[in-house]
């Protein structure tokens, strides 16, 4: 029996089934989360279907999290989507019910759970949560809810189909696009930002750091982000920036945690990165991963070993 059966088997067997996704949500981790509880949902309207952790006001178009106690947890199975590790898991009582199964399209360095379906290298988790659909033989069923946020996941972990895109990818989001819901008020969503994100982009395009490589920079400390009153809006809207500029070939943005520690974002247009990521106590896909510098020595040392890896590049870019 394949993974994808055993797993479709154990959500028929319970009645208690909750959805955890990662902390510092993105797309497609609420989509994954939400397009799946949402497929159960519609399948089986007698079970009880819970998606929890932290709610993101900017991604509330997507879903709300639900607010549940520790003893609905006794007997429940629990799934996770979008997460690498369990340390990444947003609320912690995950281990709390009677199984645990991983979705996931992240490199499966740490396979946690009774059951692992890791597609590395899938575009998105939310493409893997259609593909369970198609392989239940009918059982499990779409809505157009489901597709719509499905959808919103693919487009957000493709970066808008710049990073991870496939004949696969774009057979999934046809199939979606069967569906009643309004493709143009996701792309609009997914487009939007605040006046004070927007300042902050121009900000950033102002100041952004370009080597000679080709390699861009930008450090965002505590002090640059508070000043531009972000709210609860995050940063996640700026990394993508240094990359419409034609001269940049990878870039990295290091965001400054209360720790003083720094988040790590790396993206690229053909070199790969996430082996660099993996470095520094990281990782993710060949062209979009994240890590984690403890100081600006390590920042400093992420930037260095950007810059040699892009020059050394054999692909050509750069100077050897």
């Amino acid at each position: 029996m394949t993974v994808q059966a055993q797993i479709i088997e154990k959500i028929k067997a319970y009645d208690t089934i909750i959805i955890h996704r990662h902390q510092r949500p993105d797309p497609d981790a609420f989509g994954s989360q939400m397009g799946l509880a949402e497929i159960l949902r519609t399948s089986f309207p007698h079970k009880k279907i819970y998606i929890v952790g932290k709610n993101v006001p900017g991604l509330a178009w997507i879903a709300s999290m639900e607010e549940i106690p520790d003893d609905v947890y006794q007997n429940a199975l629990v799934i996770v989507t979008d997460t690498a590790n369990a340390p990444r898991i947003d609320d912690r009582r995950f281990d709390l019910g009677k199984e645990l199964i991983k979705i996931d399209h992240h490199p499966n360095d740490e396979p946690y759970g009774d059951l692992q379906w890791v597609i590395a290298g899938a575009s998105s988790t939310s493409s893997l949560i259609y593909k369970l659909v198609e392989l239940s033989n009918g059982l499990l069923k779409l809505n157009a809810n489901a597709a719509r946020v499905l959808y919103a996941g693919i487009v957000g972990d493709t970066g808008r189909f710049l990073y991870s895109v496939d004949s696969e990818t774009m057979r999934v989001v046809s199939e979606l696009f069967k569906y009643d819901f309004d493709v143009i008020a996701v792309n609009q969503a997914m487009d939007s930002i605040s006046e004070a994100a927007a300042k902050l982009s121009g900000y950033v395009l102002e100041n952004v750091n370009i080597l000679d490589s080709g390699v861009a920079y930008m450090i965002l400390t505590n002090e640059i982000v508070t000043s531009f009153d972000l709210g609860d809006a995050g940063t996640a809207f700026v990394i993508p920036l240094p990359g419409r500029i034609n001269t940049v070939k990878t870039w990295v943005i290091f965001e400054e945690q209360d720790d003083h520690s720094y988040r790590v974002r790396l993206r690229s247009k053909q070199i790969i990165i996430n082996g660099l990521a993996r470095n520094h106590g990281g990782g993710g896909h060949p062209l979009a991963s994240g890590a984690r510098a403890r100081d600006k020595d390590e920042v400093n040392d992420i930037i260095d070993e950007l810059d040699r890896l892009v020059r050394k590049s054999t692909y050509g870019y750069g100077k050897e």
